[in-house]
């Protein structure tokens, strides 16, 4: 299954659970890090680039940073995966990756 169709499917299961998609509305998209220069790295290049982030320390041995990047978006199927693989291709760049999506400050 291709991340399109992952996130079309989580989508059309939230619709279902009768979640209102139709309007814009914050999405938070989590990514993890090593440690915390590369968490911290990352979190700098969203903030420029105009984003709200997040950063916070979990209690996972492995890739224990986690940094929540939010963005106001209609949330469709192809505007999540959007995002989602843009976030994902720069966080790779400071050694983290994508670790989903959703509406956390919901």
């Amino acid at each position: 299954m291709s991340l399109l169709e992952e996130n079309a499917e989580i989508l059309a299961g939230m619709q279902r659970d009768g979640r209102d998609l139709g309007a814009s509305r914050p999405v938070d998209f989590s990514h993890i890090f090593p440690n915390q220069a590369s968490a911290k790295d990352f979190a700098a290049q969203c903030e420029r680039d105009g984003f709200k982030i997040d950063v916070i320390e979990t209690d996972r041995v492995e890739c224990p940073w986690d940094v929540t990047v939010t963005v106001e978006i209609e949330p469709s199927a192809a505007n999540v995966t959007s995002w989602e693989e843009r976030f994902d291709t720069l966080a790779q760049a400071y050694e983290g990756r994508a670790d989903g999506w959703g509406f956390f400050r919901v």
